[in-house]
């Protein structure tokens, strides 16, 4: 009985757990923006992947427009491109920390490139500002306030 108790509350904690992991990824509308329609992309930029840093890392879009990113992988390491807000950012980054093979083809907002490889991200730009874009892997980016892989997109207002 208590081995059926304990499976239980180990159960209740994991699908806990996915549910509050899952508020802290943007997928819908929020002031990151939202997965973007491929049908409906304004144009496509392309950013170079290589150690330590993205080419350009400073990019201009605006509100209301839907890009597709094409991520060019020119370096020796795999990378990843995360869009959202530097909490999200600075949040996966530990959690990647931990967990350095951990895959996530179901989030919208980021992709991993290997090493050669091309990938494409298209997102929806929903609200003017600055957006944050990084790669959260271990090594690569460490924080939002310090050198590393990461960028910025400016959403120019409608």
């Amino acid at each position: 009985m208590k081995h059926l108790l304990i499976v239980s509350a180990l159960t209740l904690g994991l699908i806990s757990a996915g549910i509050s992991a899952d508020e802290n990824h943007p997928g819908g509308d929020s002031t990151v923006g939202s997965p973007g329609d491929l049908s409906k992309v304004s144009r496509t930029i392309e950013v170079t992947m290589v150690e330590n840093r993205f080419k350009p890392s400073e990019i201009k879009v605006k509100q209301g427009e839907t890009i597709k990113f094409v991520l060019k992988n020119t370096g020796k390491k795999k990378h990843e491109i995360m869009i959202g807000t530097p909490d999200e950012i600075d949040k996966h980054g530990k959690m990647m920390k931990k967990f350095p093979d951990k895959e996530h083809p179901d989030e919208p907002n980021m992709i991993s490139v290997s090493p050669g490889k091309t990938g494409e991200l298209v997102w929806h730009f929903t609200e003017a500002g600055v957006v944050d874009f990084a790669c959260p892997l271990p090594g690569h980016f460490k924080g939002m306030d310090f050198p590393g892989m990461k960028g910025t997109i400016e959403v120019e207002a409608k």
